[in-house]
Order: C-alpha cells, then sequence, then structure tokens
C-alpha cells in the first residue's frame, strides 16, 4: 500500500540567477498535497506521470506535453491522478539575472508570462531538451559542469520558445475558455498514455460526440487526440530508453503496436531513431 506522500530531490543547477532540481514523487490515487505558497516564478515540467494543479477553483491536468509556470503569490496544492511514479523539474529563475545567460528579449517574455499562472504546451524540442538534462544529472555518472550548462541554455531556450508562442498565439474566446473542464476530463481520462483509449471511448464517457470532442480538443491545445496520446508515449520513452535494454519489449509497453511503429513516430517528433538516442545519451 502506497504512502501518502513521498518525494524526493535532487539539485541539478544552482546558480545565481537560476536554479534547477530534479523530483520523484509518489502518492496513493487522490492524495492532495498540503497547500503551499510560490514566493517567485516556478517553472514545472513533467518528465513522468500526471498531477494536477489546484489554484483555487482552477485545475488543471499536467503532463509531458505541458509546461507549468507558476506566478509569485500563488496558494496551491497538488493532486496525483494514480499511484504511477511522478517525475519532474522544478525550475526556479531569478529573472533580474537572467539576461546574461537568456537575452534580455527572452527574460522579458519570461516576466510577461510570470505575472499570472499558466499552462503552455510542451513542444518535442522543450521535451527532449528537458529529458537530456534529466538523463545527464539524475543517474549516477561523470559528467563535466560545462555539459550541464549547455544542457541548461538549451533547456532555458525552449522554455523561453514555449512561452512564447503561448504568448503569440490567438487566446480563446471566453466560450471556449468555458469548456476548458470538458478538456480537463479528457485529459485525465488519458491520464499518462499507459493504456489506449479510442476516441468514441473518450467521449462517450464524457456523453459528448466524438466530431465535437475533436473539433474542441484540436482547438483547445493545438493538436489532436491522437498525437496527444502519442507524444505522452514518447515522452516517457525520452527518460527510460538510455537504461532500456529490448527497445522492442519498451515498444509494446508504451502501447505501440511494433518495434517500427515506434521507431517510425519517435523519429518523425525528435529527429533520430530510438536506438541512435540511446546510444548517443549512453555515450555522452
Amino acid at each position: 500500500m502506497l504512502q501518502p506522500y513521498q518525494e524526493t530531490r535532487r539539485r541539478f543547477f544552482d546558480h545565481a540567477a537560476l536554479r534547477i532540481e530534479g523530483a520523484s514523487a509518489r502518492a496513493a490515487r487522490d492524495c492532495r498535497t498540503p497547500e503551499a505558497l510560490t514566493p517567485g516564478l516556478q517553472i514545472v515540467l513533467t518528465l513522468r506521470g500526471a498531477f494536477v494543479y489546484e489554484l483555487g477553483r482552477s485545475h488543471s491536468l499536467l503532463t509531458a506535453n505541458d509546461a507549468l509556470f507558476i506566478a509569485a503569490g500563488d496558494v496551491s496544492r497538488d493532486r496525483f491522478v494514480d499511484g504511477q511514479p511522478l517525475d519532474y523539474m522544478l525550475v526556479t529563475p531569478q529573472l533580474h539575472g537572467m539576461g546574461a545567460m537568456l537575452g534580455e528579449a527572452a527574460v522579458a517574455g519570461l516576466a510577461k508570462a510570470a505575472r499570472a499562472t499558466l499552462v503552455a504546451g510542451a513542444p518535442p524540442r522543450l521535451q527532449h531538451a528537458a529529458s537530456a538534462l534529466w538523463n545527464l544529472c539524475m543517474h549516477e555518472r561523470a559528467y563535466d559542469d560545462i555539459e550541464v550548462e549547455q544542457c541548461v541554455v538549451e533547456l532555458l531556450t525552449q522554455i523561453a520558445q514555449a512561452v512564447g508562442a503561448r504568448s503569440a498565439a490567438t487566446q480563446p474566446s471566453s466560450a471556449l475558455r468555458g469548456r476548458g473542464r470538458l478538456i480537463g476530463a479528457a485529459k485525465e481520462l488519458i491520464g499518462q498514455g499507459r493504456e489506449r483509449h479510442s476516441l468514441t471511448s473518450i467521449a462517450t464517457q464524457l456523453d459528448v460526440s466524438p466530431a465535437y470532442l475533436t473539433d474542441l480538443f484540436r482547438r483547445h491545445e493545438g493538436l489532436s487526440i491522437a498525437r496527444y496520446q502519442r507524444r505522452l508515449r514518447l515522452s516517457r520513452a525520452l527518460v527510460e530508453l538510455p537504461h532500456t535494454e529490448d527497445i522492442a519489449a519498451l515498444a509494446l509497453e508504451l502501447g505501440f503496436s511494433s518495434h517500427a511503429h515506434f521507431s517510425t513516430a519517435f523519429r518523425a517528433t525528435y529527429g533520430e531513431t530510438p536506438s541512435s538516442y540511446r546510444r548517443r545519451v549512453r555515450a555522452s
């Protein structure tokens, strides 16, 4: 039986302008952490698993497809959606000192985003950058400080681009914002992408038509339900491939029909095959 809440953290990068930590947590389904005050901007990037971020009456499901920007002064807590492990990174920037590291234009974009809590999409390049830093720092092996700095700069660049794309995007209408709960319910049903869910089964459980759900999800999230599920599986592969000997078995575990299906999807998303990615990360 799972304990109510367990978490371990590791410091990845500590600088006057930035702190990055890696965390692994686990708790029973529907376990809620105590409410906590966020004193300054924090960015949460999920590597594996899912949780719900509760800020007052606003509840947002976070997976590896999302980047959470928490504004200073928020009092919030997290809810676990299942008993599966949750791996995430916590980025705590000091914006006034990050100009030399990231560039003033990117810092200005982050500062603008920091005024209110928001959830932005985590595109493949951001997922790739996050997993690179995670795989470098989370596992016991020798590495140079410059390797970490290089990964950190790439991660920050992708974070700035992700929040910039969100800010530049057309904001949804008030009517569409009101349907956010339906999208959240759909994402929670999809969960971590461990199980295959048909569009019809998701729509039936939400008591809407598949056509309506398809259109609404695409407009709200910027990608289809099928791509959303596939991206969740692939993001998990980024974390697990360096430590996997049997890629075919991992492909089946992630819900792909074959090694070839998995390899094609992985290469289309991240620009290299699973085997070349594993070889490169191990060799680095």
